[in-house]
C-alpha cells in the first residue's frame, strides 16, 4: 500500500514537473501559422504575434480581438495543433455589395450591412454621411435598387443625390430633376419611375416630383 502511494506521489510530481516544462519551458513553441490569403486583414502583424508562441500559453481570445478589430472581419477562427506545433486561423472577411459616395466626396464599397471595405472606382449614389467605419442600410439598399435600374434609364440618370437623406435628387443630362423622396423608400420610387419610363418619355418634363406617396407631379417645361 505504502509502495503503491510512494509510486502515485512520484507520477504525480513527474506530470507536474512535465507541463511545468512545457508551459514554461523554451521548446514546445509554434513553427508554423497558416493564414489564408486575405483581401483586407494584414496577416504579416498575425504571423508574427503567433510564430514561437508557447503552445500552452497562447492566448487565443487574445489574438482572435486583434484580427476582429479590423471591421471588414465578419469571423474568425482559430485551430492549434499541439502535436504538430501548428496554429491555423480561418478569416472570413466581408463581401462588397455595393458603391456608394461618401459626403466628403470619396467613393467606397460597402458590404450587406455597411461596412466600409474600401476605395470604389465610382458611384452613383453619392452625399452619404457616414456612421463610423460603416454607412445606414437604407444607403446600401438604395445602391443596390440604382444597379438594378434598367440600363437606359440608369444611363439617363447618372447621379442620385442623398446629401439630403429626406429627398433624393437626381438630375439627367437634358432630362428632368427628379425628386424621390426619402432614401429609405428609394427602391419603391424608382420602380414607379421606370413605369413611367415605359409608358412615356420624360424629356419633355422639367421636374419628376413622386414625395407624395403614389402621387406622382409632373411638371413640364416652359
Amino acid at each position: 500500500m505504502i509502495r503503491a502511494f510512494r509510486a502515485g506521489c512520484l507520477a504525480l510530481v513527474l506530470a507536474v514537473l512535465l507541463v511545468a516544462t512545457l508551459r514554461w519551458g523554451g521548446w514546445w513553441r509554434i513553427r508554423e501559422v497558416r493564414v489564408p490569403e486575405t483581401r483586407y486583414f494584414t496577416t504579416e502583424q498575425l504571423t508574427e504575434i503567433l510564430l514561437g508562441a508557447n503552445v500552452l500559453r497562447l492566448d487565443i481570445r487574445g489574438v482572435r480581438d486583434v484580427v476582429r478589430r479590423d471591421p471588414r472581419v465578419q469571423e474568425v477562427r482559430i485551430r492549434v495543433r499541439p502535436i504538430w506545433q501548428r496554429v491555423e486561423v480561418d478569416i472570413r472577411e466581408r463581401e462588397p455589395v455595393a458603391q456608394v459616395r461618401l459626403k466628403q466626396g470619396q467613393a467606397v464599397w460597402v458590404d450587406a450591412e455597411g461596412v466600409i471595405l474600401g476605395v470604389a472606382p465610382e458611384a452613383a449614389l453619392v452625399g452619404i454621411v457616414p456612421e463610423g467605419p460603416r454607412v445606414r442600410p437604407e444607403a446600401v439598399a438604395a445602391a443596390l435598387s440604382i444597379a438594378r435600374l434598367d440600363p437606359e434609364l440608369r444611363a439617363s440618370f447618372p447621379v442620385f443625390d442623398a446629401s439630403d437623406p429626406d429627398c433624393v435628387v437626381a438630375k439627367g443630362a437634358g432630362g428632368p430633376t427628379l425628386l424621390l423622396g426619402a432614401i429609405g423608400q428609394l427602391g419603391d420610387k424608382l420602380a414607379i419611375l421606370e413605369g413611367l419610363w415605359d409608358m412615356d418619355g420624360l424629356a419633355k418634363y422639367a421636374a419628376v416630383d413622386l414625395r407624395w406617396g403614389d402621387q406622382v407631379i409632373l411638371t413640364r417645361r416652359r
